[in-house]
């Protein structure tokens, strides 16, 4: 028996048990008692401690008398036992059976009883009430007027009875519906369990389907969960399947439906029956024909703060709604509600996780492309994929007319969609002219707000395939770049957190855009002028001249940086005495600036060296004062060599390289037997520091075959390796290669390098090749300046 303060259904059972004004006890199918109500315990003059738990004989036991041996024992007894057994009310004539009076005696009572049992949900007597009506003073009463009339006190028995019996089934009732609610409410302690695991609303209902409808006898019901101005219901398959979960699987907040109604107030809705269903809403009718129902409860999910779904349950039978059943509802919704909030609230977790992990990595591939279209393809194929986007656009303003788009599409929309709208009129209706055009967002959910915008909008969802679109200005520093324009194949609700995840993607499109559209502009203007700086260069390095038998070849190759001019060059030109002049220096800087003083710097020494017909040394003592008079305020450095031969040489077949180093890396010789001699000898000082410093010439005989090498540092320096190191490797490496020709020999010291250097590179060698048989075809002709003073 509950306790007192036990409630269900919400009825205090055990306060209406006490404060019944009749008597009642209560015992175990084995007769011992559990309960006993205030009225029970007020007429026989015991109290709850003295009954609970002993076996009611004990507690009762008989008064012997002349007409009962054992004071009616056996008949109440047969009464209790009729009644667990039969499963069956049993009423007794007036039973005569005394009870003690507390004084070591008994007190005379005559008792209306009747025994009734209390079953479970598997039929089985749980419990064995007895009412026990004191009817001792009218039967005393009857007896002292004079009246024993059998038939008048068998009436006042029956009548006294038939109440009692009535008031038995009352609580055999009350009883058998606490015994369901109480069925219910653990049922529901189970589906919680389940609840916690569901991880998704598909889950959510999975559970409610399979578990929840059984603890409220419905056979169907259903989940909507708020996303805005529209419910969106999963409903489980026994409400007529795939049919009816297409075609309400959207409804507006505003609808007329119970599942709408009750979102939008707040309140449960009842409906006992079929004609409260149908009377609820014209639209009730095709409810009940697509699920079968005939009752119908929806009940608003919420939580503190926000009402964020509907939980509908669907009975194939009426349904009273009695309070009891009403709050096993309310308990399944609270729990659908603690459950759904829990999803929503992991889900939007996970939600930001991710969109915070797309907007970093999509920043990292924007900062890869390299293309207007690649630009569109990373924002829509990688960004937006996440929101199930089919594909989207680009538009960018163009600065040659002002008021065309040019369209970047990506290739979810189809090549023919590419071609159609590669162009758009700013001033046009479609949604990225007008996105750019008012720097405002476009949204549009499916295909109806489409047509809505424009009729134009058909024909681009025939093309494309999207039914609903997005598009966002593009904007940077306060310019407008274009716009985003961004389709889905399906109907979107689009919350704020999609509309703000595609707003910050623009953002990031948008950066991305500015960066490749100025880095396309610096990339235009650098290779014009790169082209127009070597050009400018080249003809600063004019072909040498090759007297017979000495062959001279040049290379010039830029470092990778564009639109600088080097201060790097080599020359070579006849003297007048016939003399052949060979020159290779390197002025410091690396702009217009290094690009001027090297030109002066050459053509100076040209003079100079025609004009004095000095030797190396002489010459760069003559070119060092002309920087200073001339104010060339620049230093540089050079090898300066002369290729000379007397008579007494050319008999024997030699020539003498004379040269001069100021402060340049050493020039390589190549013997013709494959030894590597570096020329180093001290070196001067730098040009433009003291041109009063002395200088000094140095000479190494040339025999037939031999080849020398002048260079640049660009070619032996490597960060972080010394210069020695430089200058060893290119001995090496022309060992290897002194069997090519002068010109293969150049290329592949150049090729050495990879086409890419930190530095400009200039290469001059000579080749002296044996006079006493016919220049080589390999050399090349002969080439000497016409009318040149040597000739003469």
């Amino acid at each position: 028996m509950e306790q007192a303060g036990a409630a269900h259904g919400g009825i205090d059972v055990a306060a209406v048990f006490a404060a019944l004004p009749t008597p009642f006890l209560v015992m175990t199918p084995d007769l011992v008692i559990v309960e006993a109500n205030e009225a029970y315990l007020t007429t026989t003059g015991r109290t709850r401690a003295e009954l609970v738990g002993r076996p009611v004989f004990e507690a009762f036991p008989g008064n012997p008398s002349d007409s009962e041996a054992d004071g009616g024992v056996s008949k109440v007894q047969a009464s209790f036992e009729r009644a667990r057994d039969t499963r069956q009310p049993d009423t007794m004539p007036v039973q005569e059976y005394d009870i003690p009076d507390g004084a070591g005696g008994y007190s005379k009572r005559f008792w209306s009883l009747i025994s009734t049992p209390v079953l479970d949900d598997a039929g089985r007597c749980t419990y064995v009430v007895q009412r026990a009506e004191d009817i001792t003073d009218y039967v005393v009463e009857r007896r002292r007027a004079g009246v024993v009339d059998p038939t008048e006190l068998q009436r006042r028995v029956v009548e006294v009875e038939s109440d009692l019996y009535a008031r038995g089934l009352e609580l055999a009732d009350a009883r058998a519906a606490e015994a369901v609610s109480a069925g219910r409410l653990t049922a529901l302690a189970g589906v919680a369990l389940r609840l916690a695991g569901a991880e998704t609303v598909a889950d959510l209902v999975s559970v409610v389907t399979e578990g929840g409808l059984a603890v409220v006898g419905a056979p169907g019901g259903a989940v909507a969960v708020r996303e805005g101005d529209v419910l969106r219901s999963v409903i489980s398959a026994e409400l007529g399947g795939p049919q009816t979960q297409q075609t309400y699987e959207l409804q507006p907040l505003d609808g007329p439906l119970p599942v709408s109604v009750a979102a939008r107030t707040g309140r449960p809705v009842l409906l006992p029956d079929l004609d409260a269903s149908l009377a609820f809403a014209p639209e009730m009718a095709g409810v009940v024909a697509a699920t079968g129902g005939v009752a119908y409860a929806s009940l608003p999910l919420r939580t503190p703060n926000r009402e964020i779904g509907v939980l509908t349950v669907v009975w194939d039978e009426p349904q009273a709604f009695v309070p009891a059943e009403v709050e096993v509802l309310v308990a399944f919704a609270a729990q659908c509600s603690q459950t759904l909030d829990r999803i929503q609230t992991r889900e939007a977790e996970l939600r930001g996780a991710r969109q915070l992990t797309a907007l970093a990595e999509l920043a990292l591939a924007l900062g890869r492309a390299e293309s207007v279209h690649e630009l569109a393809a990373t924002v829509v194929d990688r960004g937006l994929a996440a929101l199930g986007a089919q594909g989207g656009a680009v538009a960018v303003t163009d600065p040659d007319d002002p008021a065309v788009l040019r369209l970047a599409i990506t290739d979810g929309l189809g090549e023919e969609t590419q071609q159609t709208y590669a162009l758009l009129p700013l001033a046009g209706p479609l949604p990225a002219s007008i996105a750019a055009r008012t720097r405002r967002p476009v949204v549009l959910h499916d295909a109806a707000e489409c047509r809505a915008l424009t009729p134009d909008m058909d024909r681009v969802v025939a093309d494309t395939g999207c039914q609903a679109w997005t598009a966002v200005p593009l904007e940077s520093g306060g310019r407008l770049l274009g716009s985003l324009t961004v389709g889905w194949a399906e109907p979107q609700a689009f919350g704020p957190a999609d509309l703000e995840l595609v707003v910050a993607f623009a953002a990031q499109a948008a950066q991305a855009l500015d960066r490749l559209q100025t880095r396309v502009a610096e990339r235009t203007a650098l290779t014009a002028l790169a082209g127009t700086v070597e050009a400018l260069q080249r003809s600063l390095l004019s072909e040498p001249p090759e007297p017979d038998h000495l062959q001279v070849a040049v290379r010039y190759l830029p470092a990778a940086r564009q639109a600088q001019v080097g201060g790097d060059w080599y020359d070579s030109f006849l003297l007048a005495d016939g003399r052949t002049v060979l020159v290779i220096g390197d002025v410091t800087g690396h702009d217009s600036h290094a690009a001027a003083a090297m030109a002066q710097v050459r053509n100076v020494l040209r003079g100079v060296a025609h004009h004095s017909g000095g030797t190396p040394a002489e010459v760069l003592t003559g070119l060092d004062r002309a920087m200073r008079d001339l104010a060339i305020g620049t230093l540089a450095t050079a090898v300066l060599a002369t290729v000379e031969q007397t008579d007494a040489d050319a008999a024997r077949g030699a020539r003498v390289l004379r040269w001069s180093n100021a402060g340049h890396p050493p020039p390589l010789l190549v013997r013709p037997d494959g030894g590597v001699e570096v020329l180093e000898r001290p070196a001067d000082l730098l040009l433009g520091v003291d041109p009063d410093r002395a200088r000094y010439d140095h000479a190494q005989e040339l025999e037939p075959g031999s080849t020398v090498l002048l260079y640049t540092d660009g070619l032996i320096e490597r960060r972080g390796v010394p210069l020695d190191d430089g200058v060893a490797w290119l001995g090496g490496l022309l060992r290897e290669l002194r069997h090519l020709t002068l010109e293969e020999l150049c290329d592949r010291v150049l090729g050495e390098l990879a086409g890419r250097v930190e530095d400009d590179v200039a290469l001059l060698a000579i080749r002296a090749h044996p006079e006493d048989r016919p220049r080589p075809p390999s050399a090349g002709p002969v080439r000497l300046p016409e009318g040149h003073s040597a000739l003469r």
